[in-house]
Order: structure tokens, then sequence, then C-alpha cells
């Protein structure tokens, strides 16, 4: 194990009485104090700043001790390692959360979360980051059935078969349940509410023959309209993720823009007319469309806050027939409701159950952040920032991290599980070509 020792070791630290005494302590051989830890890791990890800005920060407030990006680098990877490895109690109530993130290259990053309905039991089932325990994070060349399963029965191993687990329906994940539930067949599969009523939409709008042809026009108006008097009334960006579920900004957008035509007389003005008299002809289907998007977020906004029982379906239901004021909407209607009573199937007498994984695509949301910026985007070993987000951060939880886990066992985990960066490869292979160092 290799420490940060600078000079000789300090007289052993009495017990703190409170939590800012502890703060006030420094981990063993180490220069900064754990406030100082606290602070920097806190930067990186709450307030979503880069490791240089976190750096810079102590500068901007003139704290008397300003930790290099690097320093505090380590202190986040040591702290996720430490938050990976520890010993997390052993229940039968465990809900795993699974979910692969991937990046550029060859690897994915398969990661199980885990939360315990004795917990949950009481409490908002909208899951924050620190609400979870990381049970693994592996880094895969190959993440398919057989390997999601082999990580499942190793969670289970650290902390007993899980009650259910709660995914969305990718042919990985649903191949490595399949192998799990065989072995385990008291363990029930919950599929992602948010994955599975994006689905039933994407199926729903792609089978009609307006809807595409309504988004090439939409494309088309975007452009038109970017450097005319009407651009204030330019056609939302479409997102390349997660599109099917972040609908409602561009129908409300096109609703909106054939009620305002109409109340202004702008449709009067022949320019307005060109950009987007278009609009109008859809206008029944984009309200059909838009009952449809506010009945999904409806039943999310319910499953998500208070979970997965009779109750909250039947709320459900009671919501969807106030908003559905078609057949076509009815119908659809039917189908998220289909699907409730089928996961509600599963439940056993008086269970509330978890029906949603934002929590992981909310880490992996916040991991991406940190990836984007790296010149070549792959996956390297501030994968680990995944687990570091789900600590306490307590101050005793970081000096105890600090003083377990050092640099060295965060380079073997990483030179065990992952392989060299991209960006290293690619200065290996391009060194000293044509004269240059680096590529």
């Amino acid at each position: 194990m290799t420490w940060e020792i600078l000079g000789s070791a300090p007289a052993p630290l009495e017990a703190p009485t409170a939590a800012g005494e502890a703060a006030d302590l420094r981990p063993w051989g180490h220069r900064y104090a754990v406030r100082v830890m606290s602070m920097a890791i806190n930067l990186v990890l709450f307030a979503n700043l880069t490791l240089r800005a976190a750096a810079q920060s102590f500068r901007v407030l003139e704290q008397p001790e300003c930790p290099s990006f690097w320093t505090i680098r380590t202190w986040v990877l040591r702290l996720g390692l430490y938050e990976l490895q520890r010993t997390k109690i052993r229940a039968s109530d465990w809900v795993f959360i699974v979910d692969a993130t991937i990046a550029v290259g060859q690897h994915k990053a398969l990661v199980i979360l885990g939360v315990r309905l004795s917990w949950l039991r009481g409490r908002d089932f909208s899951l924050g980051h620190q609400d979870v325990v990381i049970l693994g994070l592996e880094i895969l060349t190959r993440c398919d059935g057989l390997a999601v399963y082999a990580q499942l029965e190793e969670a289970a191993r650290a902390v007993g078969i899980p009650r259910a687990v709660v995914s969305d329906d990718g042919g990985d994940l649903r191949k490595g349940m399949r192998l799990f539930r065989q072995a385990h067949p008291e363990v029930d599969w919950f599929h992602d509410l948010t994955h599975r009523l994006a689905l039933m939409l994407e199926k729903e709008l792609s089978a009609a023959a307006w809807w595409s042809e309504f988004l090439s026009r939409v494309g088309q108006c975007r452009q038109a309209c970017q450097q005319t008097a009407w651009s204030h009334l330019l056609p939302p960006a479409q997102r390349t993720k997660a599109r099917w579920f972040n609908l409602e900004p561009l129908i409300r957008w096109a609703l909106r823009v054939v009620a305002y035509g109409r109340r202004q007389a702008a449709s009067s003005d022949a320019k307005f007319e060109a950009l987007f008299g278009w609009l109008a002809p859809y206008e029944p289907d984009l309200a059909q469309a838009r009952q449809l998007v506010v009945m999904m977020k409806a039943v999310c906004v319910i499953i998500k806050r208070k979970g997965l029982d009779r109750a909250t379906v039947e709320r459900c239901a009671r919501r969807i027939t106030r908003i559905a004021k078609t057949e076509g909407a009815r119908a659809f209607g039917r189908q998220i409701l289909g699907f409730l009573r089928e996961q509600l199937a599963q439940l056993k007498p008086g269970e509330t159950m978890l029906g949603s994984s934002d929590v992981i695509e909310s880490l992996f949301g916040k991991y991406k952040g940190v990836v984007e910026r790296s010149p070549m985007k792959a996956i390297t070993v501030m994968v680990l920032l995944v687990a570091a987000l789900t600590s306490e951060r307590t101050p005793a939880v970081i000096r105890e991290a600090m003083e377990t886990v050092g640099v060295a066992e965060v380079e073997a985990w990483f030179a065990a599980n992952g392989e060299p960066t991209l960006l290293a490869k690619r200065r290996a292979e391009l060194n000293d070509i044509l004269g240059t160092k680096h590529a």
C-alpha cells in the first residue's frame, strides 16, 4: 500500500468529539486537513466543477491551503475506490439497479447499484446519488449476457440474493437477467419505467405517417428562420439522446406557434406564413401527441415519487382518464396501464417497489460530463467518479478513505480492470513520427 507520507508520521490523533473537530484533522501521512479535502471533493462531485476549476477556486476564495488539480483528482479516485470496495450489509431486501455506459473505444462500464426496500419504506422513491450504494463497477470489453450475469452473481455474493432487479430491457441486460433468474427464480425483474414508456411512445409515433414528415419540416423551418425577424420563434433543438422522452418542448412549441398565429393575426404577415403556416394542418395530431406525452410524464411523477404498488397504479389510471381526450390517447393509456399491471403482478402483498432506474442514469450523466471534457472520450480511471458520487462524504468517511486507499491501489485497480487510455495509445503509436513528440 502506498501512502502520501510527508515527513515523519504525526503523533496519534485523539478521536474527535464533533464533526468540526474531525474536519480539522489530517489523515495520517497527508499534508491537507479533511476540511480541505472535503471542500475540494465536493467542488467536483457536488458543484460539478472541473478538477482544474476546483483547484483554482481555492485561490479565488483566498484559502490558506490550495491543493493542485492532480491532488484533488487522486482524492476523488481514492474515495471512489474506497466506496466500491468497502463492505456492505448483507440483507434479503436489496434491490439491484443495473445499467452500462459506453464511450469511444471498445469498452463499457457496467454498474450495479443497490438500495434496500426497508430503507425506502415511508420515503420518497426519487433516489439521490447518496441514497444508493455501489455494489459493482466493471470495465468490460465484451458486455454480453454472460458478463452481466457474472457481475450480478458477484454482487449477490457480497450482499445476498436481491429481492428484485430494476433495469432497462436492453439485449445484454435481458440475457444476463434471464441467466440470473434461472439461478435465482425468487428474484423479480422490474423494467425501468422511463425506458419502457419511451419505447411505447417511439412505437406509437413512428407508426404514424405524419410524424416523420413533421420532424423533417421542423428541421427545414429551423434552418429557414434563423436569421429572420421571426427567429425568436425558432423551433427547439432536438436532443440526440433520450429524445423520445423529451418531445414535449417541440410539441408545445408547434401548438403555441399555431395559436399565436391565430390570436395575433400574425398569419397575415407573408414571412410568418411562409415559415410557420405549414404547422396548422398538424394541429390535431400534435394535440393528441401532447396528450400522450403529458400522460407519460404524469405516470412517471407518481411512480417515481411513491413507488409501484396498487394504490399508485390506481392513481395513474385516474390521471390517464382525466388526460386522455381522444380514442388514440385512451388506447395509449391502456397500454401504459397494461405494463404497470404486469409489473404489479410481481409484488408481494403489501409491498411497494422501486419503479425507475433514473438514479443510475443521473450518475452516468455526471460522469459523462467529465468524459466530455477529455480530448478522447474513452473510459478511464475517472470512471471511479461514479462510485465517489454515491459516498456519504462526511469527515469521518473521507478520512478513512484517505487512510485506507492509496494511490497505488487506484493504479492497480485500473490496471486490472481497464487498459491504457486512447490518448496514451495514440501517443505510443504515433510518437516521433514526422519528427513530432506527440500526435
